[in-house]
């Protein structure tokens, strides 16, 4: 009974210690231990390169701009810390643009419109590390760490990235000029490798929010629908903020 009573005479100074360490920092937020990583939510504006020929056949053909190809994009990762300032970062990302055209040179017989819908999907899955610019937080003492209010970073990776592109409507036949109605579909997987910057700030001691700029370069090859095609470029630009929760 005397031990257990000395030892926790001389924990519960210990504890009360960090905590008013904790307290003066002015989030008044700390955790029983350095953090091990976070799972995150995000959301980003996409800004597609569409820098590849398949493009210029749907703005010079169709009623189509390149930045109709921008699209809203949600994104989820999981950071697991390997050093003190370096996580290891597994991400997945998921967006889908689509757009309603039509000829520009060609009319039906009624002179009506020749109409078609696009759709392009793209899903990155890549693997990054994350290297924080200035340190995650301190520690106060064996019992509790600190997390830094405001922590920047950049970091970069790579991995792969499925698409689909997908058309359907009234078409042209440049060969005799009928109209006819079909679909064209192609889908596939390309190479990618992206770099990154943002910076998180703490809400909680759990709970992060983020602000990302980040640039994905990728392309894959057309299938047998577009076969005259050039690789499509999947690459381009995101800027958007997430949610956190560190563990």
């Amino acid at each position: 009974m005397m031990r257990h009573a000395r030892s926790l005479l001389l924990t519960v100074p210990s504890i009360f210690i960090a905590v008013t360490a904790g307290a003066q920092e002015p989030s008044a937020d700390f955790l029983f231990g350095k953090p091990r990583g976070s799972v995150a939510a995000r959301g980003a504006w996409q800004i597609a390169a569409a820098s590849s020929d398949i493009y210029d056949f749907f703005s010079e053909e169709l009623t189509i701009e390149n930045g109709d190809f921008d699209s809203f994009l949600f994104g989820v990762d999981a950071s697991f810390a390997v050093f003190s300032r370096i996580d290891l970062v597994a991400g997945f990302e998921i967006s889908r643009a689509s757009v309603s055209s039509e000829y520009r040179d060609f009319v039906d017989e009624n002179d009506l419109p020749i109409v078609q819908d696009t759709r392009l999907t793209i899903v990155p899955v890549t693997l990054s590390a994350k290297f924080y610019l200035t340190p995650r937080g301190r520690e106060v003492s064996r019992y509790a760490f600190v997390p830094a209010k405001v922590r920047p970073y950049v970091g970069g990776g790579g991995g792969f990235v499925w698409y689909e592109l997908e058309q359907a409507g009234d078409f042209v036949d440049f060969v005799d000029l009928t109209i006819f109605t079909s679909g064209f579909r192609s889908s596939g997987w390309g190479f990618a490798t992206q770099a990154f910057g943002g910076v998180e700030v703490s809400l909680t001691p759990r709970w992060l929010l983020s602000v990302e700029g980040r640039y994905l370069w990728s392309d894959a090859d057309l299938g047998d629908d577009y076969l005259s095609f050039e690789p499509i470029d999947l690459s381009g630009a995101r800027i958007g903020a997430g949610i956190g929760f560190t563990f």
